[in-house]
């Protein structure tokens, strides 16, 4: 016996930002989605577009020639990482670097077994199953929090004043850089950089095949459509996938944000968010 996917669908959709920086694959031995953060700075250093777009484009790349390897994902993530730093380094050829530059990525991984799946993630991307008797969410909550602080005072600027959705991200960006700080440290959150210590701190599992098992991997511009707008609920968001298709999800986003286009209903830091989603129907042969 072994894991045969029955059904697949990809979705990658850019947002309002100049370029997308989410990635998202699948091959006969898993699949993946990679939501990409550029540093802060402002500041491209090895790329023309976007150093982040760089990034999960190098995973991208790096895990269809990898993730088969008779090896756990934890394993795979590290030995990625020696390899990304090292040409990261290469590419910034001595130019030197503020912690707030490195671009970065929250993370899914799923990787076929014969009779279970192996998951991996990092930041704020949502892992969604069902078996056929229960739904099951895998999210780590700990980035959402500190941006939800931001919302908050968005939403205290809205009462206050007329702002569009840039001048309240430029007015509340100390605090945002105050967030972006602590990334992979204790009292922060853990997402994928350079930075080994996160693959530890990874969400990190397995689940066994015994039928029929669908999936949802979501990157945050796509999950908001249940956990940020409530367009629908969290416990219904695979069965529309499955009878209606992904995009149909991400066109009621993108119907809301341009409803919502400065952030007055739903605080946020730009009108779009890249909005990503694999769909995945797995069996066993």
């Amino acid at each position: 016996m072994e894991i045969d996917i029955k059904g697949y669908e990809l979705l990658c959709d850019k947002g309002s930002g100049k370029y997308n920086e989410d990635v998202v694959g699948v091959c006969r031995d898993g699949a993946w989605l990679l939501d990409g953060a550029t540093g802060l700075n402002n500041k491209n250093l090895i790329s023309k577009e976007s150093d982040a777009k760089w990034y999960v484009s190098w995973w991208n790349k790096y895990l269809y020639e990898n993730i088969g390897k008779n090896k756990s994902l934890q394993e795979i993530v590290i030995e990625g990482l020696d390899n990304i730093e090292k040409e990261y380094l290469l590419k910034l050829n001595n130019i030197e670097i503020e912690e707030l530059d490195t671009p970065s990525a929250s993370v899914i991984i799923i990787k076929f077994y014969k009779e279970k799946l192996e998951y991996f993630l990092l930041g704020d991307c949502t892992l969604l199953f069902n078996d056929l008797h229960q739904n099951t969410t895998i999210k780590d909550e700990r980035v959402c929090k500190f941006d939800d602080e931001v919302y908050e005072m968005m939403e205290k600027l809205n009462k206050r004043e007329k702002l569009n959705i840039v001048e309240k991200k430029n007015i509340l960006l100390p605090i945002i850089i105050k967030n972006r700080l602590k990334k992979n440290k204790e009292d922060g959150y853990w997402i994928l950089e350079f930075d080994k210590e996160a693959v530890e701190k990874s969400m990190h599992g397995y689940i066994n095949v015994e039928n029929e098992i669908k999936i949802m991997m979501a990157s945050d511009g796509f999950s908001c459509a249940w956990d940020r707008y409530n367009i629908f609920s969290e416990n219904e968001i695979i069965e529309i996938g499955q009878s209606k298709g992904i995009e149909y999800i991400k066109d009621k986003v993108r119907k809301m944000e341009n409803k919502d286009k400065e952030g007055i209903i739903f605080p946020r830091f730009k009108k779009s968010d890249d909005s990503s989603c694999v769909y995945l129907n797995i069996t066993k042969k």
